[in-house]
C-alpha cells in the first residue's frame, strides 16, 4: 500500500519514536501488570489466611467453651504461629491466656499476653493485653512489675477506665489507700452510671477506710 509523504513521515517518527522508547514503555507496562497481579495475588492471600484463621477460632471458642484446655493450647498455639498477621491470633492468645490463667499456669497466661504486646502488631490490643498482664502480676504478688506494664500503657479513651481501675488495685494492695480511691474515682467519673463496672467500682471505693 502507497502513502503520501505526509502519511510516510508520520510513520517514520512513530517508528523512530519506539525504537528509542518501545523498550522502556514496554517494561514498564509489564512492570505495573506484574504490580497488579501481586497485589491481587496478595489480597487472595490475606482474604484465604483470614477465612482459614476464622474456621480455627471457632473451634477455639467451642474448646473454651467445653473448658478443652489441651485444645484450646493446641489451636491458639496454631493460629499465632501460622495465622499471626490475623486479627484471630490475638484473639486466640487472649482466650489461651485465660484458660491458662484459670487452669493456674500464669506462667503461660503472661507468655501469649506478652506477645500480644510484643508481637502481634495489633497496637488497638496493647492496653487490653497490658491490663490483663497487670492483672495476672497482681495475681502473683509482683505488684511493682504490675505498675510497670501498666505505665507504658497508651490507653485510647474509652480505655483509660481500664487502667484506672487496674492501678486502683494495685495501690490498694500496697497500702496507699489515698492513690486507689483517687484512681477508682476518676475511673467512675469516665462511666456511664449504667455501665456494670461501676457498681464494682463503687463496692471497691466502699470497701477502702474513711479517710482521716
Amino acid at each position: 500500500m502507497a502513502y503520501d509523504l505526509e502519511e510516510q513521515e508520520s510513520i517514520d517518527q512513530m517508528k523512530a519514536w519506539w525504537d528509542r522508547w518501545g523498550t522502556p514503555v514496554t517494561s514498564v507496562v509489564c512492570v505495573c501488570c506484574l504490580a497488579f497481579a501481586g497485589w491481587n495475588g496478595w489480597n487472595w492471600w490475606q482474604r484465604n489466611q483470614a477465612a482459614k484463621a476464622s474456621q480455627i477460632y471457632a473451634a477455639l471458642q467451642n474448646a473454651v467453651a467445653t473448658h478443652d484446655l489441651k485444645n484450646v493450647q493446641s489451636l491458639s498455639a496454631g493460629l499465632i504461629s501460622e495465622y499471626s498477621s490475623t486479627l484471630y491470633a490475638p484473639l486466640a492468645a487472649f482466650a489461651s491466656a485465660q484458660s491458662a490463667s484459670d487452669a493456674g499456669d500464669l506462667a503461660d497466661a503472661k507468655a501469649k499476653l506478652n506477645w500480644v504486646i510484643e508481637k502481634s502488631g495489633r497496637p488497638e490490643y496493647d492496653t487490653v493485653a497490658r491490663v490483663r498482664l497487670a492483672g495476672v502480676l497482681f495475681d502473683e504478688g509482683k505488684l511493682d512489675e504490675a505498675a510497670a506494664v501498666l505505665a507504658a500503657a497508651k490507653p485510647a479513651e474509652a480505655q483509660k477506665v481500664l487502667v484506672l481501675d487496674r492501678q486502683g488495685d494495685i495501690w490498694a494492695a500496697k497500702g496507699d489507700l489515698q492513690k486507689a480511691r483517687d484512681a477508682w474515682t476518676q475511673a467512675q467519673a469516665a462511666l456511664n452510671p449504667q455501665d456494670p463496672l461501676n457498681r464494682v467500682l463503687e463496692l471497691k471505693l466502699a470497701a477502702l477506710p474513711s479517710a482521716s
